[in-house]
């Protein structure tokens, strides 16, 4: 099996590579990342890839540049698979260059090569206008950011011109431990309990159905192992999000709970909607909490709930 694991240097990409190289399944992994300082010498250098049965592959290439891309596939067997993580996920940044977001957020010469083989990619839930939860896989979208909407086109890019298998997943906020190989974000558990004892806002208003990053990487892995087993599946697009609706503060106060700290004076809660917005702040929805009862009748099992994710997060 040949995968090509896009944004392999990310905090989803380091957790998925962890579980392929714990996997008794033999894999070639080729691994795309931006330059990012010794993220390529912490996964040689670590203790899973030396009773790994896997062998993995390294190409730093910026997925917005056909010369790159074209260097990614040169002297390279197909890929059974790719897996597409890689984005600019950060709508602050997405705003100030609709112009680099939109090509790297929409890599169409990576998905013109990839044209016959499976993809899988990573969406996010922001393609909803937030107006409407909870949101079904079939829900129109309307984004409201450059973010989104490079997402929507990503969407409508591979499901129009692909002739092999697609499916994209509409992911909400990914939760878990640190990255398994460093120099990777901190999920928003990890700033919940940063601040234990200092006062801060949560918004109430702002809603997801947030999700745990094993069960993403056993979503993805559920079709590495069809591909394995010779199987095709059905192009489709699903929401992929945990099964309850909670707020940002809502989240705050089970870390507090967790923890066994009082946060009654420190946690703060607050609307979003009723705060006057800066020059600089990226229009963003409220709830886009959402139903993802379809992805998980595919896979074959239940989505964990935040109170497990925590504890999977700081075990």
């Amino acid at each position: 099996m040949k995968i090509l694991i896009t944004g392999a240097s990310g905090f989803l990409g380091q957790h998925l590579i962890a579980q392929l190289l714990s996997s008794d399944s033999p894999h070639h992994l080729t691994l795309q990342y931006r330059s990012k300082e010794g993220f390529e010498n912490s996964v040689k250098s670590h203790p899973l890839l030396n009773d790994s049965p896997s062998k993995i592959e390294f190409r730093q290439a910026d997925l917005a540049s056909q010369n790159d891309v074209e260097q990614l596939f040169k002297s390279s067997d197909p890929f059974d698979i790719c897996l597409h993580l890689a984005a600019i996920s950060s709508p602050r940044n997405a705003e100030k260059d609709p112009k680099s977001a939109m090509r790297s957020n929409v890599p169409v010469h990576l998905f013109d090569m990839l044209k016959d083989t499976p993809i899988v990619a990573l969406s996010t839930d922001q393609v909803y206008c937030g107006q409407k939860a909870p949101y079904r896989d079939d829900s129109e979208v309307g984004p409201l950011n450059v973010y989104s909407s490079s997402k929507v086109e990503m969407e409508k890019y591979l499901m129009k011109n692909q002739s092999s298998s697609v499916v994209c997943l509409r992911s909400s906020i990914i939760l878990g431990p640190e990255a398994p190989f460093g120099d990777a974000h901190s999920t928003f558990l990890h700033f919940c309990k940063s601040r234990e004892g200092v006062e801060t806002t949560f918004y109430t208003d702002e809603c997801r159905s947030v999700i745990n990053v094993g069960d993403v990487c056993n979503v993805l892995n559920h079709f590495v192992r069809a591909v394995e087993r010779g199987e095709t599946f059905e192009s489709s697009i699903y929401n992929m999000g945990g099964p309850h609706r909670v707020s940002r503060f809502d989240m705050a106060n089970m870390i507090a709970k967790h923890f066994s700290f009082d946060a009654s004076d420190t946690f703060i809660a607050a609307e979003k909607a009723n705060l006057n917005q800066g020059p600089d702040d990226v229009a963003s929805p409220l709830d886009i909490s959402m139903s993802s009862t379809r992805l998980e009748n595919l896979v074959g099992f239940k989505f964990k709930d935040l109170e497990q994710t925590i504890k999977d997060t700081f075990a």
